[in-house]
């Protein structure tokens, strides 16, 4: 997350959640139908405790849950109801801490998960960022190398962030350090933090990069989606204790998106919550819609959505955590605005099996690592307004035809 360099547009149409208007009836009117109700929690259950950082999971057949241990830079398989862990993979740690994981994702039987360091450096010697994978035989191997695309390629370097013109050099004096003071385009800087496998590869957020990116399982990486700049305007006060002066009150300033989560709707489309730099200052969140064949990202949602992670029901129903509110929202199908699902504590990741949303909560507990391992992920049973509406990390019954590439059409 370029946090340290530092979307207002129309809202997506009912269609963009594959909603549509019923048939005319003989002499009648068209009346669109009725959305779903919103869904409900009901009963919550703890299915796994005292982990690292569980900042990505994926839920697999029989309850199985393998889960990036971020803090301690592991790959942990949970099962029997949480009795049972087991661990897959580890991140190399010549300096303790030193390497996080992340990105996690199944399908066929394989596991996926990123591993990085560096993030900041924008140094490719020291900004690692890999994805690999771990098979149903413990063997790990690396598919690509995402930190290595980003500073050949630099998606997001046809991108322009920061205030619309050079500040005074008085005003650019009282920054605090890592604001530009001028326009700037699209950095290096890889951050993969989500992966979804389909038919030709795995479709990776990289929240340094500030794009969706393939990588395909010979090992290549291609751009799938940049996402754009999330322009705001920068309040009249600030909160206190970041360091913005006064001179920058007022102005237009366009904010790297950074994308913190991807998954795949009813429709066949990427999902993408985005969770800008400079949001302390205001900036908005937002969930983008990306065409997968044409990569163009569309506006679903925007304001008050700080979402870390997302997931999106068979109704077009998309639920995102918003760490920082301590909550989890939901945007209802044909709608544009996040509802209250849930409070609880710190939750990061989320992940949709059966008639269960899955979170991973008390995710940043501070202290020795003892103390840090009090994250657990429960499970929030939905109601009967929204049974039957699954959602696998990597399935790939939704996608379409016209977006094979993204959809393999298997479950784990």
């Amino acid at each position: 997350m370029k946090k340290s360099s530092p979307a207002l547009a129309a809202l997506a149409a009912a269609a963009v959640l594959g909603l549509a208007a019923s048939p005319a009836s003989a002499g009648g009117r068209q009346h669109p139908p009725a959305p779903p109700p919103a869904p409900v929690a009901g009963e919550i259950t703890t299915v796994a405790g005292g982990l690292a950082g569980p900042l990505s999971f994926a839920v697999g057949r029989g309850g199985t849950i393998d889960i990036a241990q971020s803090f301690v830079g592991i790959v942990s398989r949970v099962s029997n109801g949480g009795a049972t862990t087991e661990l897959l993979a580890a991140a190399p740690q010549e300096t303790p801490g030193q390497y996080g994981t992340s990105s996690i994702s199944r399908a066929r039987g394989t596991t996926y998960f990123s591993v990085s360091t560096g993030q900041g450096s924008r140094d490719s010697a020291t900004n690692i960022g890999l994805l690999q994978s771990v098979d149903r035989n413990g063997n790990v191997r690396t598919v690509a190398d995402i930190a290595g695309y980003e500073y050949a390629a630099n998606p997001d370097g046809i991108n322009t962030y920061g205030f619309e013109e050079a500040l005074p050099a008085d005003c650019a004096a009282q920054l605090p350090p890592g604001v530009a003071p001028a326009p700037y385009t699209g950095l290096k800087e890889s951050s993969p933090v989500a992966s979804l496998p389909g038919r030709n590869g795995i479709v990776v957020a990289d929240a340094g990069m500030n794009a969706l990116v393939l990588a395909g399982y010979d090992g290549s990486v291609s751009t799938v989606a940049v996402l754009p700049p999330i322009t705001f305007t920068l309040p009249a006060t600030f909160p206190p204790g970041f360091g913005y002066p006064e001179c920058i009150a007022g102005l237009t300033y366009r904010a790297e998106p950074v994308p913190t989560d991807v998954e795949r709707g009813p429709d066949g489309a990427l999902y993408v919550t985005s969770l800008p730099a400079f949001f302390d200052a205001g900036a908005p969140g937002s969930v983008f819609r990306i065409n997968p064949v044409t990569g163009v990202p569309e506006l679903v949602a925007l304001g008050s959505i700080r979402a870390t992670e997302l997931a999106v029901n068979d109704n077009g129903d998309i639920f995102v955590a918003e760490l920082d509110e301590n909550r989890i929202s939901v945007v209802p199908a044909g709608s544009d605005t996040p509802e209250l699902f849930l409070e609880v504590n710190q939750p990061y990741a989320l992940e949709l099996r059966g008639d269960g949303l899955y979170a991973s909560v008390d995710v940043l507990v501070e202290g020795p690592p003892q103390e840090q391992a009090s994250g657990r992920i429960i499970r929030v049973e939905l109601d009967d307004t929204c049974r039957g509406q699954h959602h696998h990390h990597g399935g790939g019954h939704h996608g379409h035809a016209d977006s094979g590439v993204f959809s393999d059409g298997s479950e784990d």
